[in-house]
């Protein structure tokens, strides 16, 4: 009976699904579920989502497309000089080899508007010693780190699946 019992906790409890998108990126990436607590405030915040490999997929595949518009219209918002974004990232393909050895985390939530968004956190690994030193626990936690390594390592990006397009708050 207590076999069973475990078996059925283990079945209904969700973990961080570790993934691996070869034709995405060369790491690892985690799916973090609906037990997951979602790590920031968001005003428009309604309830969990878990996303699935082909949320996943749709939103990999708009940051490579769409990455330069997005990083530009950042710098412009902001005053800044857009030319700090290099041009060949408007070619999906440049984009997808800059982040090739980041490991990725999704978390996905539904906003008010029933909207489903989808949080992607892409860490650097190139360096894995450094990386392991700094990014500590990834794979249990979504993780925001400020400052030295972390403004140079960490990227992250909110994606409104049911819009298709990025959320730039």
């Amino acid at each position: 009976m207590k076999k069973i019992a475990l078996i059925l906790l283990v079945s209904i409890l969700q973990y961080p699904k570790m993934i691996k998108l070869e034709g995405y990126y060369c790491g690892e990436g985690v799916i973090f579920d609906v037990n997951t607590k979602y790590p920031f405030v968001e005003p428009n915040y309604k309830i969990p989502y878990t996303p699935t490999i082909d949320d996943v997929k749709k939103t990999e595949n708009f940051l490579f497309k769409n990455y330069y518009e997005y990083e530009t219209t950042i710098l412009d918002s902001l005053n800044l000089d857009k030319s700090k974004i290099k041009a060949k990232y408007r070619d999906p393909k440049n984009v997808k080899n800059k982040f090739f050895k980041y490991n990725r985390q999704y978390i996905g939530f539904v906003d008010k508007s029933n909207d489903t968004i989808i949080y992607i956190g892409l860490l650097n690994f190139s360096n894995k010693k450094l990386a392991k030193q700094h990014f500590e626990g990834w794979k249990e936690f979504v993780f925001f780190g400020f400052d030295g390594f972390y403004e140079k390592n960490q990227r992250n990006y909110k994606y409104n699946l049911s819009k298709n397009k990025f959320i730039y708050k």
